[in-house]
């Protein structure tokens, strides 16, 4: 008895269908820009010099 041929399924259809589905997705969705949060922060402190360093100290690890 002869052995009968599965039936396949094409891939390359398949890929062309999967990309159809992600570009009718991609062009369909709405995509919602996101606004931020919403809020007043303080005003900025005035700058002030920093202060002056008489002593450095150097340490070097080896």
């Amino acid at each position: 008895m002869a052995k009968r041929a599965a039936p396949e399924v094409n891939a390359g259809s398949m890929a062309d269908i999967a990309f159809l589905l992600l570009i009718f997705f991609l062009v369909t969705t709405t995509i919602e820009t996101d606004s931020g949060i919403n809020r007043k922060l303080p005003p900025m402190e005035e700058q002030t010099d920093p202060p002056v360093i008489k002593q450095k100290i150097f340490l070097q690890l080896l």
